[in-house]
């Protein structure tokens, strides 16, 4: 193929005739439904092995944004009518300190931030966590988020209390403190460390210890919430205290994930499996469609917002390019303070890059070297770890749109349902159970089209399982053409 050279291939869409039809009309809308990873049937959909490693600044300024996210549901949690409800959505992790109503509100947050740190036995952690030789995992950070997580929330409602903000009723007890000091006083990450060293322990051990651990605190909590000794009175406190951690760190992960969707293709239709699942026990029907190539990169028209302007959203048609599905053991590593990109520069160095004297952290200097170079890395990075998935789903052969946007906002399904040009869609194949009833509708509805739009090449098919070559093979309905 020259270069700048156009050609064609064949993109294969299996759908429900729910969402074809009635459910959603994508036959008549000529629409593509660009879904949530949460709606899709993989639960590992974009997962990526997070690591967290860097200097004194990156780890303080973490602490800090925990301190800040804890503090707005603490809040929360003291104004909140009883029936509103706490949940991870309500965590700031976008949040910043200079977008605080008051300078009296700041200085609250600033108190309470220097009153953590000025705790012994945190300053203790602080520095044990920079002595750890192994990138620390989720498991890990849970473990030592959730160790903090009481004396933090203690720290918190001390200063509210002085401040006025709470009454003296609320003041925690010194117990609050029992874990992080078990942990300075038992040497965890020191005797972590020498079993490293001494041991020679594979990293792999480290993150089967945390993993195990995490487990066992999750079976105790469902246990001890089957038993009723967790009530459910006030799931907001419930949320606050034991959640938090956890949830944080899920929402963290967001500054280094922008939000993504996509809609599923196939490159081939020959699989029964394909067709029982995603064609709904083949009574659904395969969209066949004919997608333009460039440079070796194929791709497909579709019609969606652009841009936004005075009077709102910019609609308009682009390409958007298919990328094929990587399928691999593992995921990939994605280092978490070196990696965080969906912030502006000046918020970026503010929240996570720059000390009280100005000083910059090392994970900046890539950054700091060329911007242009970093942002480039970072997307082709992002790319990449939205189109792995397992070696189980190889059969599936597929092939995936993507849209995301770091600057408009897609959460709603109508924003994110895009239409294709009819000359785009080549054929429909019939499934093997596919009902007559069924059959006449689609027929109807392509037979509009093509009168509309003066089509003559539009192909219908139908599947059948070929006993010679074993699969799933689709035959062209010769006869059933508008001309």
């Amino acid at each position: 193929m020259k270069k700048g050279e156009i050609v064609s291939k064949v993109f294969y869409r299996f759908r429900s005739i729910h969402n074809l039809l009635e459910g959603h009309e994508e036959l008549v809308k000529q629409s593509i439904y660009f879904a949530n990873p949460k709606e899709l049937n993989d639960p590992m959909e974009g997962h990526r092995d997070f690591f967290w490693s860097g200097d004194e600044i990156v780890w303080k300024n973490l602490f800090k944004h925990y301190l800040f996210c804890l503090e707005h549901l603490t809040a929360g949690l003291l104004i909140a009518d009883k029936n509103f409800v706490l949940s991870s959505a309500d965590i700031p992790v976008f949040g910043d300190i200079e977008d605080l109503p008051t300078e009296k509100y700041k200085n609250t947050i600033i108190k309470i931030q220097t009153r953590f740190f000025e705790l012994e036995n945190i300053s203790i952690f602080l520095k044990n966590i920079l002595k750890r030789s192994t990138p620390i995992r989720q498991g890990e950070l849970h473990f030592y988020l959730s160790s903090i997580h009481m004396a933090a929330f203690k720290v918190i409602l001390d200063v509210y209390i002085e401040e006025g903000l709470s009454p003296a009723s609320n003041r925690l007890s010194s117990n609050c403190y029992s874990q992080i000091d078990k942990i300075i006083s038992g040497k965890f990450i020191e005797l972590l460390e020498r079993s490293l060293h001494e041991n020679q322990m594979e990293e792999k051990v480290i993150y089967n210890f945390f993993f195990t651990q995490q487990k066992l605190q999750e079976e105790i909590k469902l246990i001890n919430k089957h038993r009723g000794i967790i009530g459910n009175d006030n799931p907001s406190k419930e949320f606050v205290i034991n959640e938090f951690p956890r949830s944080y760190i899920n929402r963290l992960i967001e500054l280094i994930i922008p939000s993504w969707y996509t809609a599923c293709f196939m490159e081939e239709c020959e699989n029964s499996s394909i067709w029982g699942t995603y064609g709904v026990n083949h009574s659904g029907a395969c969209l066949v469609f004919n997608c333009e190539v460039i440079d070796n990169a194929y791709f497909l028209k579709l019609n969606g917002i652009t841009g936004w302007g005075s009077n709102g959203a910019i609609y308009g048609e682009r390409a958007h390019f298919f990328n094929s599905i990587n399928y691999q053991k593992g995921f990939n590593e994605i280092d978490f303070f070196r990696s965080i990109g969906s912030l502006p520069v000046p918020t970026l160095d503010r929240m996570w890059y720059v000390d009280e004297e100005e000083k910059l952290s090392v994970c900046a200097e890539e950054m700091k070297k060329s911007i242009d170079k970093w942002r480039k890395k970072f997307w082709s990075n992002f790319i990449r770890d939205i189109t792995v998935k397992s070696m189980d789903w190889k059969y599936e052969a597929e092939s995936r749109l993507i849209l995301h946007s770091s600057i408009t906002d897609l959460s709603k399904k109508e924003d994110r349902t895009l239409t294709y040009n009819f000359s785009s869609l080549k054929g429909i194949i019939f499934g093997i159970n596919t009902s007559e009833k069924d059959k006449l509708r689609i027929i109807q509805i392509i037979e509009e089209k093509c009168c509309k739009n003066k089509r003559e090449d539009f192909n219908f098919y139908q599947a059948y399982f070929s006993f010679d070559e074993h699969c799933i093979k689709h035959a062209e309905m010769d006869l059933l053409n508008f001309n």
